[in-house]
């Protein structure tokens, strides 16, 4: 028998929402011998590990993976300190269970991006480039992307056009639309939360972009790190020298027809252009005030139209067109059940014609 993975046993517990007491129950075995098999003092015996597994409703190969985990990225911090502990560790559970699948779908599946997401060291940056503020290097990804003027016509695709992959997940919380998370090894993922309205999807990836490019080389302090990517995601998605003369002026009608046509929440706008000084404090504090009479803070209406991930339902695809995989063969592949395979990969999305098929990889 392959050797158990205690970690993983923390990890399907998280992310069915189960205290190590209630699990216990439910095994009917004392919470310290749990916590023993948690910790990797002992193993369970093989008719304990079936109880686990049909507990927690993951089969007993999930239990005997040898991977790694990985926490909650540094720069959610503020996020993190308001989320209860129950849902922190089960989004944290979500993302690692979808890395895995990743990992596990490239195996035989090469992509063919044309581009990457860069890495840049902002103080590095500014030494030896004239441009010098992080508005001006979401600027040089713009064009390094060869991203043309006006909106970004799919923040998803272009993500995934340029190495990311965006994977889909049930954070069960409004308090995060996205998280990123850059692997030695894996594309850059970037988790976002099925329920988020697609105004902040687009708005939240190019924030978790702006981590991206700016903070897997040099970590600051959370205030820094926000504020940076916000500046970032607004530099990004509305530049300032097309957005500026736009803002004729600044009442909700004018909001809805720039969000019309930047496909960003009116409440993104006020935001750039409160960081552009393009608004006084007055003007913004009376915004809010109107977005919460309006009871527009948490949904706004007139949504662009939804951007679907794709990536990751074409490597599902090719498994199963060019590989002959069935849906339980790609289930048992990624360690699940079939519920859970249908919950997390059933929306599949018809493939672009204009996306070229996919060489299959030689595994020795």
């Amino acid at each position: 028998m392959e050797e158990f993975n205690y970690r993983l046993l923390c990890l399907a517990r998280d992310a069915r929402e189960f205290t190590q007491a209630e699990l216990a129950r439910k095994l009917n075995i004392g919470q310290g011998t749990l916590s023993k098999y948690e910790t990797g003092l002992l193993a369970p015996p093989e008719d304990i590990l079936q109880l686990i597994s049909e507990v927690l409703q993951f089969p007993v190969s999930f239990f005997l993976q040898p991977e790694s985990l990985y926490g909650f990225p540094p720069f959610h911090f503020r996020k993190r300190k308001k989320l209860g502990t129950k849902a922190l560790n089960r989004i944290i559970a979500e993302m690692n269970i979808c890395r895995m699948h990743v990992k596990q779908l490239c195996v035989s599946y090469e992509r063919s991006d044309s581009g990457l997401i860069p890495e840049v060291d902002s103080d590095q940056y500014r030494s030896f480039s004239r441009r010098s503020s992080v508005e001006d290097i979401a600027q040089h990804v713009r064009e390094a992307w060869g991203v043309p003027n006006g909106p970004v016509e799919n923040m998803v695709a272009l993500i995934e056009r340029n190495g990311g992959i965006v994977v889909p997940c049930a954070f069960g919380t409004d308090l995060l639309d996205a998280m990123s998370q850059r692997v030695d090894g894996m594309p850059v993922l970037f988790f976002v939360n099925r329920s988020a309205p697609s105004d902040r999807v687009r708005y939240t990836l190019a924030h978790e972009l702006g981590h991206m490019v700016l903070h897997t080389l040099a970590f600051k302090d959370d205030e820094t790190m926000e504020d940076e990517a916000d500046a970032f995601a607004g530099a990004f998605l509305l530049p300032s020298d097309e957005f500026t003369p736009q803002l004729r002026r600044f009442d909700l009608a004018h909001l809805a027809n720039l969000k019309a046509y930047w496909k960003v929440s009116m409440a993104a706008i006020a935001m750039r252009a409160g960081r552009l000084n393009l608004i006084t404090p007055h003007q913004k504090k009376m915004f809010w005030i109107e977005m919460g009479r309006l009871s527009y803070r948490k949904a706004e209406p007139n949504e662009p139209p939804a951007e679907i991930p794709e990536a990751i339902y074409r490597m599902i695809h090719f498994h199963r067109r060019e590989l002959g995989y069935s849906e339980s063969d790609i289930a048992t592949l990624l360690h699940l059940n079939i519920a859970d395979f249908r919950r997390l990969y059933g929306d599949t999305v018809p493939l672009r014609s204009t996306i070229a098929p996919p060489r299959l990889r030689i595994v020795k």
